[in-house]
């Protein structure tokens, strides 16, 4: 279990496998944007319902890496 204020920008996230998706650059109210990659930057929106739990400064998913593509949806880059 979390408390949504536990979670902010810059965090990194990880999937359920242990790996580093990305890290958040940005949050709404159901959302949060991950920023994927350091040349190819590809950003994702996650429902905060996929996440699992906030553990050592990190924000942990409930799929891993591979479902990635499947489960949160990709969006335009943000330029922040």
């Amino acid at each position: 279990m979390f408390d949504r204020s536990e979670i902010h920008k810059g965090m990194k996230v990880r999937g359920n496998d242990g790996h580093t998706l990305g890290r958040i650059i940005a949050m709404t109210d159901k959302e949060l944007i991950v920023e994927k990659g350091f040349i190819r930057r590809h950003d994702f929106a996650v429902s905060l319902d996929d996440v699992r739990e906030v553990l050592h400064g990190e924000v942990v998913l409930n799929h891993g890496r591979d479902s990635l593509f499947s489960a949160p949806r990709e969006i335009p880059h943000i330029r922040h």
